[in-house]
């Protein structure tokens, strides 16, 4: 079954040979286009086919603060931005505003403890297969909420502070049977803070990345279709080193983002 998606006239001027057309499609029709065709064209050349390299999934971000800030190194968006922009479409907004339209991935970057009706409903949306990835931070380690694929400790812990004895962490090889399989684990990425995970027998089951003293550094829980994940540091550079951009263009093609 085909449906026209839209038509768009290209004029070519006397001794011309190349013609341009723009299409503006919202992103629900550009990702179901199949094919571009050339009306009454008689060759294999008319037709071009449309495969996923054309298509740009839309992500949604939470933060609970403006993109637009004073400092914005220090941003909880400035990173994921920069890490999706070249692959998807990005979209800012409430956790009901963004489900409002269709998302491949929606990113909550310490938001702060969602109410429960946008819980119910994130819940809900998870469950019918979409996947959500919250980041921690102070809002998080200060209070916590139940949609998390884990159970947290209260608060925070700290490491290569003034008050710590620990040196900041590195990151363990990732494990053959997880979804960052094959990926490499920079020498240069270290983690200063991060949420902890309370033990249980489930946890390492739930383990998608752990750091070398072997607490989890990204937790992950299948919900009905969908996924829950939880990166247990911040998305911006305040408790860590590690960065979103290095790695994004493997993982969209893995996630199908």
């Amino acid at each position: 079954f085909r449906s026209l998606l839209a038509r768009q006239e290209i004029r070519f001027n006397a001794g011309e040979a190349k013609g341009e057309a723009r299409f503006q499609l919202p992103s629900e029709q550009r990702n179901s286009l199949t094919r571009l065709e050339v009306e009454q064209g008689d060759s294999a050349a008319s037709v071009v086919l449309v495969d996923e390299r054309w298509r740009r999934r839309p992500v949604g971000l939470v933060s609970g603060e403006s993109r637009l800030a004073d400092q914005p190194l220090l941003g909880k968006l400035f990173y994921l931005g920069r890490a999706l922009n070249p692959f998807t479409e990005v979209r800012d907004g409430t956790v009901a505003e963004l489900l409002k339209r269709e998302l491949a991935v929606l990113v909550l970057a310490d938001p702060g403890k969602l109410e429960p009706a946008e819980r119910n409903q994130l819940d809900g949306w998870i469950t019918k297969g979409g996947v959500a990835v919250r980041f921690a931070g102070p809002r998080l380690a200060d209070d916590t909420d139940a949609l998390l694929p884990v159970q947290l400790r209260q608060g925070d812990r700290i490491m290569g502070g003034s008050m710590s004895w620990e040196k900041p962490a590195k990151l363990a090889p990732f494990e053959e049977t997880g979804p960052f399989r094959g990926l490499r684990v920079p020498d240069d990425v270290t983690v200063e803070r991060q949420v902890l995970a309370q033990p249980s027998l489930d946890l390492p089951e739930k383990t998608w990345a752990r750091l070398t003293d072997g607490t989890p550094l990204v937790t992950a829980e299948k919900r009905g279709d969908g996924w829950l994940v939880l990166v247990h540091t911040t998305a911006n550079a305040s408790w860590t080193t590690l960065r979103s951009e290095e790695h994004t263009s493997e993982l969209q093609s893995r996630f199908g983002i």
